[in-house]
């Protein structure tokens, strides 16, 4: 399912999860904060270079040295922290992810430790791994507002962080970070750091917004700040794959499948329910790949013909249960209520009897009708200089409408995204991703003038 073209956007569908432990490259779910480099930018992959800060003997490694240091495989959960954003009723910012914002790979690379012992050990002071990606960023436009630059606490960097340059047996693609990605095991995927440019031993957390005050957990109408708690670990979390609203199934016994993770644990076991009151415990199927691998589930059922509800329900090793409810944020981050990951199951009377239209794919970008000749009001008319000329920085340096005559690639590009007046102003008053807020460069005048502009500017039939 796509959520979007500029960054790329991809989400993968339920029943292509879990029919085996690790998600095949072809199918993973892509995000990125930034438009992905150019092919050339990342084509000499033995070449690719990064800085080391922060130790007794900084410099530039390359990949082929990182290759002489040490190598280990490691299979872990890859998930964005905004995985489950649909179910959330406020329509929080950011792409409409269900449940296909995650998957399982085997990544193969250098232990981070490794790299830091050969480089002489760390600096005293130290309490954090800042790690900056590489991607080319815009013009005129200040560095620590777009940059993708996270920061995570020492102790994890020098536990069982890796530096890889292989998923599922392959070099990684550019689309995942290629040549070089860190990978912070039971770690939400924004922390997961792609084409990695720089790796700095510091004493506080990194200046850039994206960690400052983007992925953060905070109450619903509350902006970013860096007293928030970061999106780090992630939590326990099971869904079902198999069935889905897609795939309907003959009355009698049936098959239920999924997968459960316990994010920053080993998961110890999975319950599924048709009532979210009565719960059967659910076999594993296939091999444990280690504490940061999911594990694949399947229980048997019997039902008559009809729509059944089914969930699951899982406990990590800690003891500590998948949630009924999701935690209500701004964000929408970090979903992982048993009740919102749940299918509706059409059961048929029998395999010759048609029993269900395929709903819509919830979350993906709809195809848009066709333009309608852009007819701009006043305030339209005031809002489409101010988006061009007198934002700071200017809106069309980072997105792109036809109608302004702007392409910019970091932004989502706008004629496809489509939002309400109220969705513009919500995200020109409190910022979004690398997008920063203007509440305090223009009035509540201007942002009402800049949202009404996009929103008819960008208006379909």
């Amino acid at each position: 399912m796509k959520h979007g073209d500029n960054p790329l956007t991809l989400e993968t569908r339920r029943e292509k999860l879990g029919t085996s432990v690790l998600t095949a490259t072809s199918v993973l779910f892509v995000r990125q904060n930034l438009p992905l480099p150019p092919p050339e930018f990342v084509a000499d992959r033995e070449g690719w270079t990064a800085r080391v800060e922060g130790v007794k003997r900084p410099g530039e490694i390359r990949v082929a040295e990182l290759k002489k240091l040490g190598l280990a495989t490691m299979a872990t959960v890859l998930q964005c922290s905004g995985n489950g954003r649909k179910y959330y009723k406020h329509d929080p910012s950011g792409s409409r992810w269900g449940v296909g914002a995650a998957g399982c790979v085997m990544w193969s690379g250098v232990p981070l430790r490794q790299v830091v012992e050969h480089l002489g050990g760390i600096e005293k002071g130290a309490r954090y791994l800042t790690t900056t990606g590489g991607e080319p960023l815009p013009e005129g436009v200040d560095r620590n507002l777009v940059v993708v630059e996270r920061s995570i606490p020492i102790e994890k960097a020098l536990d069982d962080c890796l530096l890889a340059w292989e998923m599922n047996g392959e070099p990684i693609p550019r689309s995942h970070g290629g040549p070089l990605r860190l990978i912070v095991p039971g770690y939400f995927g924004c922390n997961q750091i792609k084409f990695v440019k720089q790796l700095a031993f510091t004493r506080d957390q990194g200046p850039a917004k994206i960690q400052q005050t983007g992925y953060r957990m905070r109450a619903v109408g509350v902006k970013g700040s860096p007293d928030q708690p970061p999106m780090w670990e992630m939590p326990v979390k099971s869904f079902i794959t198999l069935p889905t609203e897609q795939t309907p199934v003959v009355a009698g016994k049936f098959r239920v499948m999924g997968v459960a993770f316990g994010g920053a644990r080993a998961v110890s076991k999975v319950e599924v329910s048709t009532d979210g009151k009565r719960w059967q415990r659910a076999r594993w199927v296939g091999p444990d790949l280690g504490q940061y691998a999911w594990r694949v589930f399947e229980l048997e059922l019997e039902r008559r013909p009809g729509p059944v509800k089914l969930y699951s329900r899982a406990t990590d090793a800690a003891g500590e249960v998948q949630p009924e409810l999701r935690n209500e944020n701004e964000r929408g981050y970090g979903n992982n209520s048993w009740r919102d990951m749940g299918v509706t199951v059409q059961v048929c009377e029998s395999s010759d009897e048609i029993c269900l239209t395929p709903p819509p794919e919830e979350g993906a970008v709809k195809p848009r009708g066709p333009r309608k000749p852009v007819e701009l009001s006043e305030a339209g008319k005031r809002g489409r200089t101010i988006f061009r000329e007198s934002a700071a920085p200017p809106c069309s340096t980072c997105h792109t409408l036809a109608d302004a005559e702007a392409t910019g690639a970091v932004g989502p590009n706008l004629d496809e995204l489509g939002r309400s007046v109220q969705q513009v102003r919500a995200t020109v008053t409190n910022g979004v991703g690398a997008m920063p807020p203007f509440d305090k460069t223009l009035t509540p005048e201007q942002i009402e003038d800049v949202a009404r502009y996009v929103f008819e500017a960008t208006r379909r039939d």
